[in-house]
């Protein structure tokens, strides 16, 4: 009767442990299982550094250390970011760098840029237009303070949300340039 109990615990220990282990695992993002089209040298401004880096899942993944060292950059750790900061006036290569966009495929740039035209840039076009609209319609047929500064709040939310969308577009675009 105890062989029983014994296999039976056994048997509930190890499903609970392989359940919660599968449950913690899909919390965790992870390297294993993508794709590395190869290791690749990497040169910063002639300088052939020794760590090399990957294409992983059509991702640039370089040494940020070596890269940081080689730019004469700073590298702090503060919880989980990672703060990488310069005295080196920016050029156009490290704008390039720092793009968010480079090393993505060519189709999903194009995706994204008609998804920043289309489903962002243009639906704020035409909110802005419109409150644009009211804001001139209503100074001639006396406008209420209260309304006013509404619709200029309103304004300039859509203003700030339309330079974000095109800068993200000018990023993308960079991006689908740098790929030709």
């Amino acid at each position: 009767m105890k062989k029983i109990a014994y296999i039976v615990g056994g048997i509930l220990i190890g499903i609970v442990i392989s359940t919660t282990s599968s449950v913690l695992a899909d919390g965790v993002k992870s390297l294993v299982g993508k794709k590395v089209t190869g290791e690749y040298t990497v040169v910063v401004n002639g300088t052939t550094l020794s760590d090399k880096g990957a294409i992983i899942d059509g991702k640039a993944n370089v040494p940020v250390r070596g890269i940081s060292e080689a730019l004469s950059a700073d590298i702090k750790v503060e919880g989980k970011t990672i703060n990488v900061t310069t005295n080196n006036i920016q050029s156009e290569e490290t704008s390039v760098v720092s793009n968010k966009y480079v090393g993505r495929s060519k189709a999903d740039l194009e995706e994204s840029l008609s998804i920043f035209r289309d489903k962002i840039l243009a639906p704020n076009l035409e909110g802005k237009t419109t409150i644009e609209e009211e804001i001139a319609y209503y100074k001639t047929s006396g406008m209420k303070p209260e309304e006013y500064a509404a619709r200029t709040k309103a304004l300039e939310e859509y203003n700030e949300r339309i330079d974000k969308a095109r800068a993200e577009i000018a990023d993308i675009e960079a991006a689908i340039g740098a790929t030709k």
